[in-house]
């Protein structure tokens, strides 16, 4: 099925020239001597037109004219696109060729190029294409396991250096979404990301980089609208974790480090039958999800949804305040 990803955009052009067809058709299909066709008149018609036939009497206004000599162009060019984005996907995949990589690339729009496809690089790729985006992905190891991966996920796969000025042209980097780079190699990466911003100013680039120093420069110089070093990202969970094995997540807000907890919530404490919103409002903790017994993550809860004993809860702190969860959850000391 992943396949046939590619004619989404067609069929949607089609579709939109057939609705648009239909309501010029109603409003101004009218013969010289005769009145203006109903709605399903008008539908049927648009539908005959996408496919070269002519069923009705030409109309006496000119755009309704017009709609009859254009729509059929447009109906053949779309279902056209359709079959040969197809057939470059599915007819000769298996050969793996670069040239029908290039091909493919060079008639998409709004697709993501992935540079490297590491451990990183491949989690990215599952990532996206769980999302149903249209990936292309450059890796200079052919022999690299997950290239194999890769494409059982529909993704195209490019075996080549991204440093090479030719590559990453022949994948329509100025027709892209946005460019992840994601190689082992900051200096690398850091080359592509200016090869990228020369070709497409535009362009989004997010990159991976192991050098916090650098990558704050990177940010600002190169407009790179997001460069993240992996230290940065990983060192505040770790040490997070560390000190409380709760914390699955970390997010940092200028000098504040919020932290996210996946708590089970203890009959008797103040968090059994407290609100979303109460949390929210008397102690400053977003709840993110619930679990309440015998059923599934509910993700965003409503304001008045309520915790309760044996519920599992996903909520954001800030770290100073990481006591204040135990307090809120253990139940109070019997004297």
């Amino acid at each position: 099925m992943s396949g046939l990803r590619v004619l989404i955009g067609p069929m949607m052009s089609l579709g939109v020239v057939f609705l648009i067809g239909a309501v010029l058709h109603r409003a101004y299909g009218a013969p010289v001597s005769g009145v203006a066709p109903s709605w399903s008149d008008a539908f049927f018609n648009s539908y005959a037109l996408l496919f070269m036939e002519h069923i009705g009497a030409l109309p006496a206004h000119p755009i309704g004219q017009a709609v009859q000599y254009v729509q059929p162009i447009l109906g053949v060019f779309l279902l056209a696109e359709g079959v040969v984005k197809l057939a470059l996907r599915n007819v000769r995949r298996g050969n793996n060729n670069p040239r029908w990589v290039e091909t493919m690339a060079q008639s998409s729009r709004g697709h993501i190029i992935v540079c490297g496809a590491g451990t990183v690089g491949f989690r990215i790729i599952e990532e996206l294409s769980a999302h149903g985006e249209q990936v292309f992905v450059i890796e200079r190891n052919g022999d690299n396991p997950f290239v194999e991966r890769a494409r059982e996920l529909g993704v195209e796969v490019l075996i080549g250096d991204a440093l090479a000025d030719h590559t990453l042209r022949a994948l329509n980097v100025a027709g892209a979404r946005a460019v992840i780079i994601a190689t082992d190699d900051d200096l690398a990466n850091l080359e592509i990301a200016m090869d990228v911003r020369e070709m497409a100013a535009t362009v989004p680039i997010v990159m991976r980089l192991f050098d916090q120093r650098l990558a704050k420069k990177v940010r600002t110089s190169l407009g790179v609208e997001v460069s993240l070093s992996t230290s940065q990202i990983a060192a505040p969970l770790f040490a997070s974790a560390a000190l409380d094995t709760r914390v699955i997540n970390t997010h940092r807000v200028g000098d504040t480090l919020l932290l996210t907890l996946d708590l089970l919530v203890k009959a008797g404490g103040r968090l059994d039958g407290a609100t979303v919103a109460g949390l929210a409002q008397d102690h400053g903790l977003s709840v993110l999800a619930i679990r309440l017994p015998g059923e599934g993550w509910e993700t965003q809860p409503a304001p008045l949804t309520r915790l309760c004993a044996g519920a599992k809860a996903q909520i954001v702190v800030r770290s100073e305040r990481l006591e204040l969860i135990d307090q809120l959850n253990n139940p109070p000391l019997v004297k």
